[in-house]
C-alpha cells in the first residue's frame, strides 16, 4: 500500500487527467495501451510472480552529512500549500516557480517574484503562461527571456514541453515580464505520454526532462535532447541506467557547465520515499553519465520528500523542495548556504543590442560553435533595454549574432580558455545597421593569407542565407587591411580576400553578378594602426549593400 505522501506526490508531479479533452483522446492513449497489456503479458510469461520492491532506506552510518551545509526555508514565497520548482535569472534577481496556492488558475500554476533591498515582492501570477490547468516546474535562460515549462492541456499527451519567450510590454507595469503565446516544443520531445519538467541548460544547448514514454527502465526516466546543428532540438536519449531505474526519476536540473545533473528518485537507495541524487556527466561522450548516482544526503535529504533542485545561472546559490515538517504546508522552497558541488569556472557574456543611433531593439541571440558551426543557443534581447545575458562553458570559441527585423545581422567572436581558473565577465555591444547598410563579417585568415579558415563559415552561411531571402539585393565585398606592408601589396591582398568571399556565396548558389568586389588595402582604418588591437580591426571584410 503506498504511502499517503507519495499518492499526493505522484498527483503533483504527474498531473493525469481523468478524461480526455478531446474525442482523439482514445487514439492518443492507445500506444501507451499497447505498452501497457505487453508488460503485462511479459510479467505474466515470466518465471516468477514476484513483483519489484523498492530499494531499502539507507543505513544510517552510510547516509552523507555535509555539515558545511545549512538550508533556509524561503518564506516570503512559500505557502500553506505547494511550492516548488525554482528557477533564478542569472542577476539573481527574478525567480519563477510553481505554486498551488488559492491564486493559481490550476491545481498548480506558475508565480513570479522579484528581489528588492527589503526581500522578495509578493509572488504574482505569470498571466499570459498558466490556463485552467495545471502548469509548473518552470525553467529560465540566464537572461530571463525565455522560459521552459509543463503545460498539462492542449498538447499531445497527458503533459507536454513548452516555451514561452518574453515580449513588448506596452501598458504592462514595468516591474513585471509580459510574455508571448506559449509554444509547444513539439513532437520530438513531447508524444502521447507524461513529458513533464523541463531543465533548459545555461547555454541553451540541451534540455533534460522526465518522461513515461517507451524505451526506458520504468515508470518516470530522465531524457536528454541535444540542439542539432540547424539549432533544432534531437531526438531524446535515455540518460542511462546511472540514473534511471524501474521505478520514479523527476524534477532533472542541468548545472551551468554541463557537467553535472541533480534529479530526484524514488528507486535508488535513499532516506526517505524521493531523494536528490547527482552524476557526473562528460561532455566529450554526449553528456552520458561517468559516475554512479550518488545521494546528496543531510540535511538536503531528509525521510520525507525531497525533489526539484534548481541551481542560479552562475551556479551559485542553490534551492530544493522538500514537504518536511517544520514548513507552511505541502512543498516549501528552501535555500541552500552553498551549492553542493562547485561547478567549473565560466564565461559570463553581458550584451546589448541597438541600432546605429544607440536606440535599443528587441532583437534575437544566436550563439554558434565556430570549430563544428553548430548551433548551440537562441536567447533573445530584453524588450525594452536591448539587453542580453549568457553563460558560455570554457573551452569553446563561440559566435554571438544579434539579429532584427529590417536589420543586418553583427557577429562578434568569444573565446573562452579551457583552463580558465574563475569566472570571465565579456561586455559585447551589437550595432545593427539598417537593411540597406553594411556589416563587418567574422571571418578568419591567416597572416598574409587569402585562404578563407573553417571558423569563417558560419558568417558565410548567414550571409548566404540572407542572400537567398533577398533576392533583390546587390551587395558590394570589401576587403581591408592594416598599414604593415606596402600600400601594392595590401591592395591586393584585400583584394583577394573579398574575391575569396565572392567565390564561397557563388559556390552557394549566390549569382555572381549580384556580387561586386573591392580591395581598398589600408586606405579606410576604422582605427589608429599602433597597437596590435588597432590593425585587428582594420583588418576586416565587410558587406554592403548597393542596391
Amino acid at each position: 500500500m503506498p504511502r499517503p505522501e507519495y499518492v499526493m506526490f505522484q498527483r503533483l508531479l504527474s498531473t493525469q487527467q481523468t478524461k480526455r479533452k478531446d474525442h482523439l483522446g482514445f487514439l492518443r492513449a492507445l500506444p501507451t495501451m499497447i505498452v501497457f497489456l505487453l508488460t503485462i503479458w511479459t510479467l505474466g510469461c515470466s518465471s516468477s510472480g514476484e513483483t519489484i520492491d523498492r530499494p531499502s532506506n539507507l543505513p544510517e552510518e552510510m547516509v552523507p552529512v555535509r555539515t558545511d551545509i545549512s538550508i533556509t526555508n524561503l518564506t516570503s514565497l512559500n505557502s500553506p500549500r505547494d511550492d516548488f520548482g525554482l528557477t533564478m535569472s542569472l542577476d539573481t534577481s527574478l525567480v519563477f516557480y510553481t505554486s498551488g496556492r488559492i491564486e493559481a488558475r490550476g491545481l498548480h500554476s506558475i508565480f513570479w517574484s522579484r528581489s528588492t533591498a527589503r526581500g522578495w515582492l509578493a509572488p504574482q501570477l505569470a498571466v499570459e503562461v498558466n490556463n485552467a490547468e495545471s502548469n509548473g516546474i518552470p525553467s529560465i535562460t540566464p537572461g530571463g527571456q525565455i522560459m521552459f515549462f509543463t503545460g498539462c492541456t492542449y498538447g499531445f499527451g497527458d503533459c507536454d514541453l513548452y516555451r514561452v519567450a518574453s515580449g513588448l510590454r506596452g501598458s504592462v507595469a514595468e516591474e513585471t515580464t509580459a510574455w508571448t503565446i506559449p509554444r509547444n516544443l513539439g513532437l520530438r520531445l513531447n508524444g502521447p505520454y507524461w513529458d513533464s519538467q523541463p531543465s533548459i541548460a545555461a547555454d541553451g544547448s540541451m534540455v533534460v526532462f522526465s518522461s513515461d514514454r517507451p524505451g526506458g527502465f520504468g515508470g518516470r526516466d530522465i531524457w536528454i535532447s541535444l540542439r542539432e546543428q540547424d539549432g533544432s532540438w534531437g531526438h531524446p536519449i535515455n540518460a542511462g541506467r546511472s540514473v534511471n531505474t524501474v521505478f520514479d526519476e523527476v524534477t532533472p536540473w542541468i548545472t551551468p557547465d554541463c557537467r553535472t545533473l541533480y534529479f530526484a528518485s524514488n528507486g535508488h537507495p535513499g532516506l526517505g520515499e524521493f531523494d536528490l541524487y547527482f552524476v557526473v556527466l562528460d561532455p566529450e561522450s554526449g553528456f552520458s553519465p561517468v559516475t554512479s548516482a550518488r545521494n546528496l544526503g543531510k540535511p538536503i535529504n531528509s525521510h520525507n520528500n525531497d525533489i526539484a533542485f534548481s541551481l542560479s545561472s552562475d551556479g551559485f546559490r542553490a534551492f530544493f523542495s522538500s514537504n518536511r515538517s517544520g514548513g507552511l504546508g505541502g512543498y516549501d522552497i528552501y535555500q541552500l548556504s552553498e551549492a553542493p558541488i562547485a561547478i567549473d569556472p565560466l564565461n559570463i557574456v553581458h550584451g546589448v543590442v541597438t541600432d546605429s543611433k544607440g536606440n535599443p531593439l528587441f532583437a534575437e541571440i544566436e550563439v554558434t560553435d565556430l570549430r563544428t558551426g553548430n548551433i548551440i543557443g537562441r536567447f533573445q534581447t530584453e524588450p525594452e533595454t536591448g539587453e542580453y545575458a549568457l553563460v558560455l562553458r570554457r573551452g569553446g570559441n563561440y559566435a554571438i549574432t544579434g539579429e532584427a527585423p529590417d536589420y543586418l545581422f553583427n557577429s562578434q567572436q568569444v573565446s573562452t580558455p579551457i583552463d580558465l581558473p574563475t569566472n570571465r565577465y565579456d561586455t559585447l555591444h551589437h550595432v545593427l545597421q539598417p537593411r540597406k547598410g553594411w556589416v563587418r563579417l567574422l571571418l578568419f585568415f591567416n597572416t598574409g593569407s587569402n585562404r578563407l579558415e573553417r571558423e569563417s563559415t558560419v558568417d558565410l552561411d548567414r550571409l548566404t542565407l540572407f542572400l537567398k531571402a533577398n533576392p533583390d539585393i546587390r551587395v558590394e565585398i570589401g576587403g581591408h587591411t592594416e598599414n604593415t606592408d606596402s600600400p601594392q601589396a595590401n591592395r591586393q591582398l584585400s583584394l583577394e580576400r573579398a574575391e575569396a568571399v565572392k567565390s564561397y556565396l557563388v559556390g552557394n548558389r549566390i549569382v555572381a553578378e549580384r556580387i561586386d568586389v573591392k580591395g581598398y588595402g589600408d586606405t579606410r582604418p576604422i582605427v589608429d594602426d599602433d597597437t596590435e588591437e588597432g590593425q585587428s580591426m582594420n583588418r576586416r571584410v565587410e558587406m554592403r549593400v548597393v542596391e
